[in-house]
């Protein structure tokens, strides 16, 4: 399934509407909304949980938040759309591979399949979900454990509201420390760093947890994401970084966000990668790569692993080898 290719006017009228969305919501119908489309959702007996703004007033803080933001399995994404269209709610399918969204009297629906660090709404995930009181009403909310490891994750310069609603979250709620422990392997480096922030701002995080991290992270060969059970992911005896993975499932296993899925571990977990900075997307038939590396060498890995998890797609290549200059001016030291 491909992304559409918008036009200029086109992703003008989007910004415009993402920026209503985010900032121009009438609050008072907030929560009549949220209280709808779960009820909606609920009857379906379609498997969610709240991430998100309403989720972190529940779990750390409070925060203003204008829209709703349902995560759900990818294989329900659709079908939560339709349940909704059915009650009056208008949809768009925003981005194939993580995002779909709905809106009803001027509220907006984000319906979420895939959350930064390649995060699912998997068996582990739905089995720690909690019943959280909002507004009065008992909700499906992602457990705090998994709300820290997303927000870690999902932190950037342009959003640094992430990293300190899981700040909010370490200091408020009684954390299963084994359980985000676990679940930190999705995305290691910025747990670990998120701890140790933690603690200088004298957040009880415990030394052993810290130290455990610190170790998976730093003290192992190579990182290895063998005891994460990923929803796409078949166990197979692996005898390089890059195993190859069943060209077909029965159960959809090869639908493209898998396959993404799989190349994304790969390029995650692959020692002569090293975690750059790489987006892949994948249609039914071609795959694109962009971001960039420091060699060639490294270039040429990103193709290797590629064609070793899907061989039959057109592999089109766009990631730059970034070279490395001296500033101007500078002077050698001799």
């Amino acid at each position: 399934m491909d992304k559409k290719i918008l036009s200029h006017a086109e992703e003008l009228a989007q910004c415009e509407r993402d920026y209503h969305d985010h900032n121009l919501t009438e609050l008072s119908t907030l929560e009549r909304i949220l209280y709808h489309a779960v009820e909606i959702v609920e009857n379906s007996g379609i498997p969610y949980a709240l991430i998100g703004g309403l989720a972190t007033k529940s779990l750390g803080r409070p925060r203003v938040t204008h829209d709703i933001d349902f995560f759900v399995k990818p294989d329900d994404a659709e079908r939560v759309l339709e349940v909704l269209e059915k009650e009056g709610y208008t949809s768009q399918k925003r981005d194939p591979f993580w995002l779909f969204k709905a809106w009803k009297d001027d509220i907006l629906v984000d319906v979420i399949f895939k959350s930064s660090g390649d995060i699912y709404f998997d068996e582990e995930v739905q089995s720690h979900v909690r019943r959280m009181n909002i507004g009065g009403r008992f909700i499906n909310a992602i457990s705090p454990e998994d709300f820290v490891v997303i927000k870690a994750a999902a932190h950037q310069e342009h959003n640094p509201h992430h990293w300190h609603d899981a700040l909010a979250v370490l200091k408020r709620e009684n954390i299963d420390w084994e359980y985000l422990l676990r679940r930190a392997k999705h995305a290691p480096r910025r747990v670990l760093s998120l701890l140790v922030y933690a603690q200088s701002n004298d957040i009880a995080v415990p030394h052993e947890i810290i130290k455990r991290l610190y170790k998976l992270v730093f003290e192992q060969p190579t990182y290895s994401a063998d005891s994460i059970v990923h929803p796409y992911k078949e166990r197979v005896v692996q005898h390089h970084p890059m195993h190859e993975m069943p060209e077909t499932s029965e159960d959809g296993s090869n639908s493209p966000i898998y396959t993404k899925g799989r190349i994304m571990e790969a390029l995650t977990t692959d020692e002569r990668i090293a975690e750059h900075d790489i987006k892949v997307v994948v249609s039914d038939k071609v795959i694109w790569v962009k971001g960039e590396v420091f060699t060639d060498e490294q270039l040429a890995a990103v193709d290797e692993v590629i064609k070793s998890i899907a061989p039959h797609f057109d592999c089109r290549n766009q990631v730059n080898v970034r070279v490395l200059r001296a500033p101007e001016g500078s002077e050698a030291i001799k």
